[in-house]
C-alpha cells in the first residue's frame, strides 16, 4: 500500500477514504459507553502510516463532522480544536515517524499525541467557559491516563496485525 500517494485518484480512494471514516465513526460510537477508550487514535495512526497525510485529512475531516453533528456537539469554538487535536496523529506520523514502523516507537509517541490531544480541549474551555486551567487539568486527569494507556497498548498490540490485514487486503483489490 503507497501511504506517499497525496491525492484521491478515483472511486476506490474515494470510498477508502468513506468507509475508513465511517469505521472512525462507528467504533467511537459503539464504545461510548467507556469513558475515554476507543480505537480513534489507535486507527489514525495506523491510517497515517498506510494511507498518507491527504487522505487521513480528509477522513478525520469527513469522522469529526459526523462526530460532531451527530452528537450536537458541532460548535465554532470546540470543533476547530477537535479537528486539530486529531490532525496533529497525521503530521507527526506522515512527517517525523514517515519511515518507522516499530509498534513500540509509534505507540510511546502515541502517548505524547493522547496527551496533547487532551490539553488541547483546555483552550476552547478556556474560552467559552472561562474555566481555570488547572482545575480543568485536575478534573481530568483519570481521564486522560485511561485514554493514554488505552491508545498506548491498542498501538502496541494491534499495529502490525491490522497493518498486515490492511496491506493483504489492499493487495486483493488492486
Amino acid at each position: 500500500m503507497d501511504g506517499n500517494n497525496k491525492l484521491i485518484k478515483g472511486v476506490k480512494d474515494i470510498t477508502l477514504v468513506a468507509i475508513m471514516a465511517g469505521i472512525l465513526f462507528a467504533q467511537e460510537q459503539l464504545l461510548v459507553f467507556l469513558p475515554n477508550f476507543q480505537l480513534t487514535a489507535f486507527l489514525i495512526i495506523l491510517f497515517s502510516k498506510k494511507f498518507g497525510f491527504f487522505k487521513t485529512t480528509l477522513i478525520i475531516f469527513i469522522y469529526v463532522l459526523l462526530d460532531n453533528l451527530y452528537m450536537g456537539s458541532f460548535n465554532v469554538v470546540f470543533t476547530p480544536f477537535v479537528f486539530l487535536g486529531w490532525m496533529l496523529f497525521p503530521i507527526f506520523y506522515c512527517t517525523i515517524l514517515k519511515k518507522n514502523d516499530s509498534p513500540l516507537i509509534l505507540a510511546l509517541t502515541s502517548i505524547i499525541f493522547s496527551f496533547t490531544y487532551c490539553w488541547i480541549y483546555i483552550i476552547p474551555n478556556l474560552i467559552a467557559f472561562n474555566i481555570d486551567p488547572f482545575a480543568y487539568l485536575l478534573s481530568d486527569i483519570v481521564f486522560e491516563i485511561i485514554f493514554v494507556v488505552c491508545n498506548f497498548i491498542l498501538v502496541l498490540l494491534l499495529y502490525k496485525p491490522c497493518s498486515k490485514l490492511l496491506d493483504n487486503i489492499y493487495k486483493e483489490n488492486i
